[in-house]
């Protein structure tokens, strides 16, 4: 059985180390960050960069988005190019952000819609 396809936005502290993580794994991610060295880093690993969010998930199975705020996320969905757009039937977004749990909602239904799947999995704690 193959991997699944997963695209990652959000290269900080947290999602850096989790990307890292799964390439150490065997995954070859696809991300997009505002830090094109962070990006950078994963592609010189053997992972590969987006252009848009809505290409980044209408190649991936899984969408995980490790993001600051609920303002960010829905910028990211909801954008003429973004993850709602793009995102294909079967998929799942994996939110890991600390999101406002209306919008949360929100976004889950209108995945739901589209026959994609959400999961809230607010991180806590530091990046160690």
């Amino acid at each position: 059985m193959s991997k699944p396809v997963i695209g990652f936005i959000g290269l900080g502290l947290m999602g850096g180390n989790m990307v890292e993580n799964l390439q150490k794994k065997g995954f070859e991610p696809i991300v997009m960050d505002l830090n094109k060295d962070a990006v950078a880093a994963v592609v010189a690993r053997g992972g590969s960069e987006a252009a848009s969010a809505a290409e980044l998930a209408a190649a991936s199975d899984i969408v995980m988005l490790c993001l600051t705020t609920s303002a960010v996320v829905e910028k990211l969905v909801y954008a003429e190019d973004g993850i709602l757009a793009g995102i294909k039937e079967g998929a799942v977004l994996i939110d890991f952000g600390t999101s406002i749990p209306s919008s949360t909602r929100k976004i889950g239904a209108d995945l739901a819609k589209k026959g994609a799947g959400m999961i809230d999995a607010p991180l806590g704690r530091t990046p160690a």
